[in-house]
């Protein structure tokens, strides 16, 4: 169940507000502004991390919402190189199929049912040998246009913004080209997770890994994901 996310997440050069007043000139308008609590799940030693990886909880406005795996692969056959896999299931939903397929990538093995929600996936995961050290609290902006693409601005509470952009349907950086000038905006895997490492742990690994996936386009590929990768080079 690998799916490509078609999103990108960018650096922004010029002030925010401009930004969203090119958007709405272009077309967007705000839809919702939510707050959201996710909650990051890793080994002791930051093995995701370390992997261009991350598991999820997340709740909206105080419920539950969502699990999610996600990883960065580099595929040098390709023309845009990088790959984003998102494999996530909705909460209190009653299909198991994708929650049991996240587990497996995780080589976590779990006893009796599953219960879908918040309080009994984190207990699997912190039975499994995992820690749930990373909480953000954040507030979510949601801007679409006619064709449903979507803007999102996240505030992560004494951090700073982040932002996407997400095209279910058309190129996301051609939907950019029509709001920024190529010098003012540049793309980034460092999402919300790795900015709060970066700014609350410390943490500067993610800045080494373009030059590692220009060096070796297979590093954080892990044994049990090594047919997949070599399916999506072929694709």
């Amino acid at each position: 169940m690998t799916t490509q996310e078609k999103e990108i997440k960018i650096e922004l050069k010029i002030p925010i507000e401009k930004f969203i007043k090119r958007a709405i000139s272009a077309g967007f308008h705000e839809i919702e502004k939510i707050i959201q609590t996710d909650k990051y799940f890793d080994t002791p030693d930051w093995k995701l991390y370390k992997s261009v990886a991350a598991v999820r909880l997340r709740m909206v406005n105080g419920k539950d919402h969502s699990f999610a795996f996600k990883k960065v692969f580099h595929l040098p056959s390709k023309t845009d190189p990088i790959f984003v896999e998102e494999i996530e299931g909705k909460m209190l939903s009653g299909d198991l199929s994708t929650f049991n397929i996240i587990l497996d990538r995780l080589s976590i093995q779990t006893q009796g049912d599953l219960v879908l929600d918040s309080a009994s996936m984190t207990g699997v995961l912190l039975n499994a040998g995992f820690q749930d050290e990373q909480v953000m609290e954040k507030t979510r902006r949601i801007f679409i246009d006619v064709q449903d693409n979507e803007i999102v601005i996240d505030e992560i509470k004494d951090i700073l913004e982040v932002i996407e952009i997400e095209s279910k349907k058309d190129d996301p950086a051609k939907v950019l080209s029509k709001i920024l000038k190529a010098d003012e905006w540049s793309r980034s895997i460092a999402g919300t997770g790795y900015i709060w490492l970066e700014k609350i742990k410390g943490f500067s690994d993610h800045n080494n890994y373009s030059a590692k996936f220009a060096e070796k386009a297979d590093w954080n590929v892990w044994d049990n994901e090594r047919e997949m990768y070599d399916e999506l080079q072929k694709d």
